[in-house]
């Protein structure tokens, strides 16, 4: 009896000595905090279900200031709408982005599972999942010193992937289109029968039971949209002002570090209405195409007047397109951009629009000043009906004193 009792008690000491410093490190390396979660309305209409509510109880509105919202929310965009979903870490001050959602129209998407590390020395990563129901994404993971893992789930499968970059999805019909702008991700079909890398630059299409396999790039009918090269011959200038003798803009193309970018600017006071701007000729046939999009990365640094004015044609950021169709009518599609103010509308008068009000088309789209965004639009084609030619594409700052900095601009058809 003298022996069991010693050698149980050396048993004992020896699971407790190693048994206690283990559970209590692998607590340490387990435990997780929430991230804070953060959605604002950019246009349109956005709202948001809590966790603890359904589909029948009605949900929250959220506006251009935005507030916070926790995990297991569900958020959902009506049409012509647009909004900004963040993860972050709260923990630092001033808060830490570590996720940025760029939510389209017609959008529904659940975040499932935001989870940080408790402990700043903790050896686990970051968490997200999130549940892609309909519509469009954006996901730009940053890089933040810690190894995380991002999965965007669908009905049609899933996406996998452990390294910072900038990645598109999209659920289209039966299946779910990915697109790695920058990256390296792992598509999955729902069933998990097959699979497929894919890294920067690449594409597919995942359904239930199949994956496409890396799919060619599109055609860019822009020319020099990164503006490696010199602006002309290939854009034409365009600064306009009201009055003889006003200040014009300058276009210009800057160099940030190993990039080229190209500055829209006219800075001042008092200096009235303005137009500061680039023009290129396409002259490019795209009867037989079956998808068109647009691809603007910028940032608005700088803007005079709220919003896009009273009229809401005086945006710090325009897009337009010019097109002919198969009657050789001519028709312009145009996006507008603002960084400052809140649009109003007050009974019998208008103020501060979100839509050009001689000829409205799209809401425009509020984005964070002086922050760079990447803008992709769905495909155009169904707004360009019956199109023949795109003629033109115009980039161009509007409005009173303005700085805006295009990165790229891209034209893409398929």
């Amino acid at each position: 009896m003298a022996w069991t009792v010693l050698f149980a008690s050396l048993f004992v000491c020896c699971a407790l000595a190693v048994g206690v410093p283990t559970a209590v490190l692998a607590l340490y390396n387990t435990a997780t905090v929430e991230a804070g979660i953060n959605v604002k309305l950019q246009a349109g209409q956005m709202s948001v279900w809590r966790p603890t509510q359904t589909d029948r109880d009605p949900p929250s509105v959220v506006s251009l200031d935005g507030y916070n919202i926790d995990e297991g929310s569900t958020i959902a965009l009506s049409a012509d709408s647009a909004g900004l979903l963040t993860l972050m870490d709260s923990t630092s001050a001033p808060p830490v982005p570590l996720l940025t959602v760029q939510l389209y129209a017609n959008t529904r998407l659940r975040v499932e599972r935001a989870r940080l590390p408790r402990f700043s020395a903790s050896a686990g990563g970051n968490e997200y999942v999130l549940q892609l129901a309909d519509g469009r994404i954006q996901v730009a993971a940053h890089q933040a010193g810690r190894k995380f893992t991002l999965r965007i789930a669908s009905d049609h499968g899933q996406a996998l992937t452990t390294a910072p970059g900038i990645y598109s999805f999209e659920r289209v019909g039966g299946a779910l289109r990915l697109h790695v702008v920058e990256g390296n991700l792992t598509a999955t079909t729902r069933n998990g029968d097959m699979s497929l890398n894919l890294r920067s630059g690449q594409r597919t299409v995942v359904t239930a039971s199949s994956a496409a396999g890396a799919l060619p790039p599109p055609r860019n009918l822009v020319h020099n949209g990164e503006f490696k090269a010199a602006l002309q011959p290939v854009w034409q200038v365009e600064a306009l002002t009201a009055q003889q003798g006003a200040p014009i803009g300058a276009t210009r193309i800057i160099q940030e570090g190993t990039n080229r970018a190209l500055l829209l600017e006219r800075m001042g006071d008092q200096l009235g209405w303005g137009r500061t701007g680039v023009v290129q000729s396409l002259d490019a046939r795209v009867d037989g195409a079956r998808d068109l999009r647009l691809v603007l990365d910028f940032a608005i640094l700088f803007q005079e007047l709220p919003v896009c004015a009273s009229l809401g044609s005086e945006c710090p950021l325009f897009v337009s397109i010019t097109w002919r169709d198969t009657k050789d009518g001519v028709r312009e599609w145009f996006q507008g951009f603002y960084a400052i103010g809140t649009p109003q509308i007050v009974a019998g008068a208008p103020v501060l629009p979100d839509t050009i009000l001689s000829n409205p088309q799209r809401k425009h789209v509020r984005m964070p000043l002086g922050q760079r965004m990447r803008w992709e639009t769905e495909n155009l084609l169904p707004y360009l009906p019956n199109v023949q030619t795109i003629e033109y594409i115009k980039i161009y700052a509007e409005g009173h004193a303005v700085r805006t900095q295009i990165n790229a601009v891209e034209l893409l058809v398929d």
